[in-house]
Formats: C-alpha cells, structure tokens, sequence
C-alpha cells in the first residue's frame, strides 16, 4: 500500500466466464483493497459494487471519488471501509443487505470523514446481527437512531460530529461486547440510561465518550453515576449545569477589574486564594460571582472553613 498512483482501469473490477469444468467461483474477486495509497484517484466503476463473491472491499485514505452506487448487490460482503475518500452521495440501502435475504455478514462498515457523505442512514444498517463496527465519524449522514436498534455483536461504535440524533437506543442493551461508544458533537440527547454499566466500557482499552472538552452535551441530568466511564470527559466529571462552549459570563456589576481592589481587598483574596485555591475558584465562578463582586466573595470566604464550603444555587 502507499505505492499505488493513477486511476482505476474500468474493467478492474470485471471478472472472467468461468469455463467448463471450472468452479464459478474461480477467477471471481473475493478482495479488493486498494486503502492507504493516498495518490490514486478517479472513480471506481458500478460493477465493483455488484461482486457476487466480494468479501472484502477496502478504498480507505484514497483520492477516489463519485457518487456511491444505489444498486448495490454485495451478498458475501463482510468488510467495507471507504472512510477518508473523496466519495459522495449517500449510503446505499442495500450495502446492509436486501431486504427478505438472509441476514448479511457484514462486520465492518467504515465511513468516516467522507466529507460529502449525507442523506439519510438507512434503517437496516442498524440491524445488523453480525456488526462489529460502525463508524460515521465526521461525515454529513443524518437520521435518528431507532429505539430497537439491534446490534448484537457490536463492539466499536462511533457517530461523532454527524448529523444523527435521537436518543441512545434501548437495543443496545443487547450489545454485551460494546468497548467504544462515541457519540460526541453528535446530535444524540435525552438520558444516559444506566444499563450501559454492564457493557464492556469500563474493561481493558475500552472508551465511553458522551461529550468532548469543549461542549457539555445535550444530555439531561443527573447523569447515571453508575456508569463512571460515561460521565466523565479526559478524567473529570461531566458538569451538567456549566456549558463549556458558553463564553464566561460578564464581571459582576461594578467591578472591571483587579484594579478595582483597595490594598486591603487585594490582600483579603490573596489570602483566600491561598486557603483553599480549587475551591475558591469553584466557589466564585460557579455560584458567588455572579450575586455579589470578587472581594465580598472573598470576605465572606474568611468567615467560613474553606472544607466546608458548599456551592450555593
């Protein structure tokens, strides 16, 4: 891989009449993977969506481009993976199997960072019985996610910055493999139900993350704290009350600065800096500054033992 250059040749994907005596599965392409040679372009044509036999069809971090193909007949595909392209359109119904065919054996279907990726996720790509992966990360696909998603085997899921919203399905109740669930500047909202405790997302190299640094979620609280893998963004708890995209709110009334201060305030916030610094800090942004000015915060903190001070709301 990296080597690879040019296009497509047109007939890539065609395969020869098996002649007689042969088996008509000799000479048929089983695999295609083309992945990780970023100086390849062009388009690939339909007929390498319609590979009887195709097992494997791998384009990632490629400069292939065109529009997805709607007719798409993939019937022993187990793996695709198409994400970083420069493909467009949207996600062909019939990739996750069609409909009253035997369930597909698709395990792993990677779209992410397909730029002009969008439409509406297909509701059968959903109710995969033998997914492992589902990535749709950064791309334009929308939807809602379906109460009775069904997932079982899934174990990696990814919806990041894309279009879908909804609420975390119930079905994924039955996915006792899920070791990484992001949903991230995703459009997802409503409850953390509590059931995602026992899943595999507090085990070894496992990954929960319901919200980044940066934006505190659509989430309601109180989230479920028996899911700690859930609620907490980079190793500190998930601050329901407090968004972290919002700009700080305004110096109160009257004050516009250190400069403000007399000596003798200055001397009375120092101290109480210096008492107890995390809790100062809690204390005057979360509740204390936006009711009274930074220096009757800090007098009224020298009256009170700084453990025992509790946020007022």
């Amino acid at each position: 891989t990296g080597r690879i250059s040019g296009t497509v040749p047109a007939s890539y994907c065609e395969s020869p009449s098996p002649k007689q005596g042969e088996s008509k599965e000799y000479g048929m392409l089983q695999d295609l993977e083309l992945g990780d040679n970023e100086h390849l372009s062009g388009t690939l044509s339909w007929s390498c969506f319609t590979q009887q036999y195709l097992e494997e069809l791998r384009l990632d971090s490629t400069a292939l481009s065109g529009t997805l193909p709607q007719f798409v007949d993939l019937p022993r595909i187990e793996e695709v993976d198409l994400s970083e392209t420069k493909l467009s359109g949207t996600v062909p119904g019939r990739l996750c199997g069609k409909p009253g065919a035997d369930p597909s054996p698709l395990q792993l279907l990677k779209l992410s960072r397909i730029e002009d990726l969008s439409g509406t996720m297909p509701e059968q790509c959903f109710k995969l019985a033998n997914l492992k992966e589902l990535n749709l990360k950064r791309t334009r696909v929308a939807g809602t996610l379906p109460r009775d998603m069904d997932l079982r085997q899934i174990e990696v899921i990814d919806f990041s910055n894309s279009g879908l919203s909804g609420t975390i399905s119930d079905g994924l109740r039955r996915s006792k493999s899920l070791r990484f669930l992001e949903l991230s500047r995703a459009g997802v909202s409503g409850t953390v139900p509590s059931f995602l405790n026992s899943l595999s997302l507090d085990g070894p190299g496992a990954s929960c993350r319901l919200v980044d640094d940066t934006h505190s979620g659509n989430f309601q609280c109180p989230l479920p704290m028996d899911v700690p893998s859930c609620t907490r963004i980079y190793g500190q708890e998930i601050d329901c009350e407090y968004d972290y995209a919002s700009p700080p709110p305004p110096p109160p009334r009257g004050f516009d600065g250190l400069d403000d201060l007399s000596p003798g305030m200055m001397a009375l916030l120092l101290l109480f800096c210096l008492s107890g610094a995390g809790a100062a800090v809690h204390l005057v942004r979360r509740s204390l500054a936006p009711r009274k000015s930074i220096a009757e915060a800090a007098a009224m903190a020298l009256e009170m033992q700084v453990g025992d001070i509790k946020v007022v709301k």
